[in-house]
């Protein structure tokens, strides 16, 4: 289960360990891409993420919430 809100800089770590990488920033939003892949992500990146924008995150790039929850 995930936690109520997570660290914005926790939460791009475990991204990363993913293999996801930050590639762009404008504003409060960041621009996630897959390595090896052309797949991106956008998240509205804050201190704090909530667990509903995590999880929203997650379904869009495909990763379950168990696999993620283990790279914290």
């Amino acid at each position: 289960m995930l936690p109520g809100e997570i660290d914005g800089r926790r939460f791009l770590r475990a991204m990363a360990r993913l293999g996801w990488r930050v590639v762009k920033q404008r504003g409060s939003h960041r621009t996630l891409q897959k390595a090896g892949s052309g797949q991106i992500l956008i998240v509205a990146f804050h201190e704090t993420l909530s667990r509903n924008s995590v999880r929203r995150a997650l379904r869009e790039a495909g990763v379950p919430e168990e696999e993620f929850e283990g790279r914290l």
